[in-house]
This record gives structure tokens, sequence and C-alpha cells, in this order.
């Protein structure tokens, strides 16, 4: 169901989704360098599931922020997306990745900043009322959607952004075994921040 917000909700909304989109055009900047275009980094970024995260975020906080309706299922699949994103990076891999200089200050939005802020924005001011079991499929849609366009570039490419997503060398058992892994931590995950913001009382703001 549809979800129309307050304007506090909506100005906060705003924030992120600037921050967001800024963020990554930022990120464009620093890796467009002389003789290459912006058009081709920007796009190049979104070999990711980071980048489609916060990408989607941004597009989201901002549709909001202009005062249009949102589907409850597409802001929770967006905070259990953030929430794998910043979890994953900061258990697995933050500790052999030094960014520097700019590239840290990117990193740490993408990673941190943007993925907090969306679920603490969810958190306040989702309709607890609107959000059921039955919502649950949902987080799947995003990862179903960037695994499918990771595979469609890593055969013509031969890039593949996560070694989970790198058929040749794991083959359609190993992958296909490596994908229902991935549906099943998401559905875990949007089950725990479900039961949290089911005991967590409505913002009246």
């Amino acid at each position: 169901m549809d979800q129309k917000l307050s304007s506090i909700s909506r100005i906060c909304a705003g924030i992120i989704g600037i921050g967001a989109l800024a963020t990554i055009a930022l990120q464009t900047t620093i890796n467009t360098e002389p003789g290459t275009s912006p058009l081709e980094n920007f796009a190049l970024l979104f070999r990711f599931f980071t980048i489609w995260s916060n990408f989607a975020g941004g597009v989201v906080m901002l549709w909001i922020a202009a005062g249009r309706p949102i589907s409850q299922r597409v802001t929770f699949a967006l905070a259990t997306a953030l929430t794998i994103v910043a979890l994953v990076y900061h258990a697995l891999l933050a500790a052999d990745h030094h960014p520097v200089e700019l590239d840290w200050w990117t990193n740490l939005n993408f990673h941190t900043i943007i993925p907090a802020a969306f679920i603490l924005w969810w958190t306040v001011f989702s309709d607890r009322a609107h959000l059921t079991w039955r919502s649950l499929p949902w987080v799947m849609v995003f990862p179903i959607l960037y695994s499918a366009f990771a595979l469609i570039y890593g055969a013509n490419t031969g890039f593949y952004a996560y070694f989970f997503l790198d058929l040749p060398s794991l083959g359609w058992g190993q992958m296909l075994i490596n994908m229902t892994g991935l549906s099943a931590f998401f559905v875990l995950m949007g089950a725990v921040l479900l039961g949290l913001r089911n005991i967590i009382p409505n913002a009246h703001v």
C-alpha cells in the first residue's frame, strides 16, 4: 500500500536522496580521468550492488521528498538491501579496504552513512500497519534484478564484481546454490528488520 508522508519525513528524505546521488556524482568525477568519459564511468559504477542500492535509495528518497506516495514494500526492500550492503562491507571487506582522500569519503557514504540514514528513516517514518509478513518476498526483488544484470554483463565482458556470481569459475550447480543462499540471506535479514519494525511505535510527525 502507498503511504503519504509528513513534511518532516519528506525533508529528511530529500536530504538523504541528495546525499546519495551527490555521492555517486562525486565518485563518477573521481573516476573520470583525462581521456575517459564521465558517462561511461557513471555506467561502470553500476557493476556493483552497492551502487544499485544507493542509487535506488536516493531516487526513492527524492520521490518521497517531492510528495509522491510510495509503496511500503519498496522502502522495506531497499532498507533490507542497504542493511546487507553495510553489514557485508563492515564484516568482510572493510579490514582489507583502505580508500584514501575523496574515495574515503564516498566509501564512507556508500557503506555507512547512506545505509544508516535510509534505515533510520524507514524505522521512524514507515507505517508498520501496512508492513506484514506477506511483504517479505519483496526483499528479493533487488538482488534478483542485480544478479540477472551481473550475469549478463559478465557474460559479455568477462567481469564479475563478486566471486559468488562468477559463473565461468563456479558452474551452474554452485551458482544455483549461491543464489539460493543469497536469497535466504535477504529473506532472513528482511525478517529481522520487519520484526524490529513491528515493535517500534509509528512516528506521529
